[in-house]
């Protein structure tokens, strides 16, 4: 497959990402394992197949081509109306994340999560594996909403308490809140 690279895009300490332009014109990420094995990543990005992960393309040896994610990550929407709608839209992702039996392990990181122009995806898989035991939607509730001054701590602590005998419940609660949180705030 021919690509041609446009610009370094990130970097971590196991690879490095490009955007790049395919022969057919598509605008896409390839992403370069420095030391690890894309295997995993790769199987787990197949298995998505582009809900709530970049959608994947090709696979050479070292690398592969995955659908570019462009859009706005979270943390440059911090105390913005746009905040918390992503926060409730990477809520619903990560309850399915975990009802698929993908836990991602990394979503505290602000910049794993992008708000796109119709969607939420997250990025960076590598470190992801498949679990019967997933816990993204409580990863998310522990990194954003515990910390979130404008949340009631009881009720975030309550969702957390439901969580681990009604998941649904539990989610429906967590977007509630979120909602009552926006129309106070804005």
């Amino acid at each position: 497959m021919r690509y041609d690279i446009l610009k370094k895009i990130g970097e971590g300490n196991r690879g490095e990402v490009y955007k790049a332009k395919l022969e057919d014109g598509r605008i896409v990420a390839i992403k370069w394992a420095k030391n690890y094995d894309i295997d995993k990543e790769w199987e787990i990005l197949n298995y998505l197949n582009g809900f709530y992960a970049p959608k994947p393309i090709f696979r050479g040896r070292r690398f592969f081509i995955m659908e570019f994610i462009e859009g706005r990550v979270l943390k440059e929407l911090i105390g913005t109306k746009e905040y918390y709608f992503l926060l409730k839209e990477a809520l619903k992702g990560a309850f399915y994340l975990d009802e698929k039996g993908v836990f991602h392990k990394q979503l505290g990181r602000y910049h794993h999560i992008f708000l796109t122009s119709n969607e939420v995806k997250f990025i960076d898989f590598e470190r992801s594996v498949f679990s019967n035991n997933s816990r993204n939607f409580l990863q998310l509730i522990g990194y954003y909403l515990i910390r979130d001054k404008n949340l009631d701590k009881r009720e975030i602590e309550e969702i957390i308490k439901i969580y681990k005998q009604d998941k649904n419940k539990a989610l429906d609660r967590a977007l509630r809140i979120i909602d009552e949180s926006i129309d106070k705030a804005f």
